[in-house]
């Protein structure tokens, strides 16, 4: 088992058939061509020094260069390490030791602020590739596949060999290194193609970044059923409106603010997006009165799935056609997904709990972290610290983060809840609610709120909204208006970082 034989498979049954479209440049790479840049590349990194188990570090943004160093790093038997081309230096290095990789493949201005002006931070590194400007002290990406040859057989891989190392947010502590095996990634990539419906006809636009666990839906799915997708270096919303419109992109996948931002952008005289028929979000929950608005106005079926990067992405989805605002769907066939009490007790239908996942997704646990990874699993029961609860028909809704619930004068209030209220009242752009220090509460609910361009709001205002609809130990104390939000790579709003706004 290699999970490169995707792109052999493709490369022999349609040659010239489109496999990566940069929307930014307009450069179209064919199925032929990806496989012999991966193979070049993948020879290339054993020149290099890369043998079988050596991870492959990739610093790059969303672009053909971080595709071939993925599935090149995976036909050798290597592990792909894919990092988040915000990071700085420090979030780098500890990764990079923690991982022991002794390769980078990274873009010229992130690699040389972060990386060559700070090599003494990472001692372990041998070699630097540059896709860009050629540096001084690293390896030009061209000239390397320029050297090489294109013919190379892919490495024999049993299903439990590591291939990717996806490292968590760590808002708990230190970001840990979920391994995913050649098993995860190649069934996950199957129920994905499934789940959205892809043919080798399709065309579809990849928006999240490809360092994060939506690589499997975004990119992996669409290339196991033979489609090809379009991207954009960065995320820009009239730009994306624009690639869908000009390539005519069948499905979209995003995660919740790229969906509000490209709403706010849309304009019907200049975006022709009949060809879309799939809207999937993933990242975090969509604001439910946003989903009526995007399935109206861009003319598709919207659909939310719930996933983790342990999990190898998708656990629950919304079926086209039998979707349910609020929830985040029903399990994947092949996975078990059940609802617990403190002590591990099965609950009943509208009781929350912990809810627990086991499938042929779970990863193989922590890198290096044997004690995590007992921590996080019970039996072959993963532990995702989400709080959630299924109807009587089977769907499930998320309430919150286990971490982020608030105690509030004994009383537990569910931040998702409160922030569903806020975004009920149509000043409201986002909202994040978090739990402060209280003296006499134990905690009080604070809510941060981003309003739409051109409204204005008092914060006694959003707080009588507030009180008229839900109890009042579920109220904000504190209304905090920011202009922006702080977010990840995913466009999820870091909740952790907002009391020191």
């Amino acid at each position: 088992m290699n999970i490169s034989d995707i792109i052999s498979g493709n490369a022999s049954i349609s040659p010239n058939g489109k496999a990566i479209v940069q929307g930014d440049s307009g450069r179209i790479i064919t199925w032929l061509e990806l496989e012999k840049m991966v193979n070049k590349l993948g020879n290339a990194l054993t020149f290099l020094g890369v043998k079988r188990g050596d991870v492959v570090a990739i610093y790059l943004p969303n672009c053909p260069e971080f595709i071939i160093t993925y599935f090149a790093a995976m036909k050798i038997g290597a592990i792909a390490l894919p990092f988040n081309i915000i990071f700085k230096t420090g979030e780098i290095s500890y990764i990079m030791n923690d991982s022991g990789a002794k390769v980078m493949v990274g873009a010229s201005p992130e690699l040389e602020q972060n990386v060559i002006q700070e090599r003494e931070q990472f001692p372990g590194l041998e070699k630097i590739v540059t896709v860009g400007t050629p540096l001084k002290d690293a390896i030009d990406f061209n000239l390397l596949l320029a050297a090489a040859s294109e013919k190379l057989e892919p490495a024999e891989c049993s299903g439990d060999d590591v291939m990717s190392l996806v490292y968590t947010s760590g808002t708990s502590g230190k970001p840990k290194g979920a391994m995913l095996t050649h098993c995860n990634l190649m069934t996950m990539a199957t129920y994905n193609m499934r789940i959205l419906h892809i043919n080798d006809q399709d065309l579809v636009y990849s928006a999240p970044p490809f360092c994060h666990i939506a690589l499997l839906i975004a990119v992996l799915g669409p290339f196991c059923a033979g489609a090809g997708i379009v991207m954009l270096s960065h995320f820009n919303p009239e730009k994306a409106l624009e690639v869908m419109s000009a390539y005519k992109a069948t499905h979209v996948i995003g995660v919740p603010t790229m969906y509000i931002y490209m709403l706010n952008c849309f304009d019907s005289e200049k975006h022709d997006l009949t060809n879309l028929r799939l809207a999937f979000s993933a990242g975090g929950p969509m604001p439910p009165q946003y989903i009526e608005e995007i399935e109206e106005k861009f003319g598709l079926s919207f659909c939310e799935q719930y996933g983790l990067t342990e999990t190898t992405s998708i656990v629950t989805y919304n079926r086209m056609g039998h979707r349910r605002i609020g929830s985040v769907g029903v399990p994947v066939c092949g996975i078990a997904v059940k609802v617990v009490d403190m002590d591990g007790n099965d609950l009943a239908p509208h009781h929350v709990g912990e809810i627990l996942v086991k499938g042929p997704g779970n990863c193989k646990g922590y890198w290096k972290t044997p004690e995590a990874t007992e921590k996080a699993f019970s039996g072959e029961w993963f532990r995702t610290g989400d709080l959630g609860t299924f109807d009587e028909d089977g769907y499930l809704y998320i309430v919150d983060r286990l971490k982020d619930m608030i105690v509030c004068s004994g009383y537990n209030v569910y931040p998702r809840e409160v922030e569903d209220i806020i975004y009920a009242n149509t000043k409201v752009s986002e909202v994040a609610v978090v739990g402060a220090e209280d003296p006499i509460r134990q905690e009080i609910p604070v809510a941060y709120v981003r309003l739409k361009d051109g409204q204005e709001m008092t914060e006694q205002e959003l707080i009588d909204f507030c009180s008229a609809r839900m109890a009042s130990y579920k109220v904000p104390r504190r209304i905090i208006f920011v202009d922006e939000m702080p977010k990840g790579p995913t466009g999820k709003i870091l909740k952790r970082e907002l009391l020191a706004v």
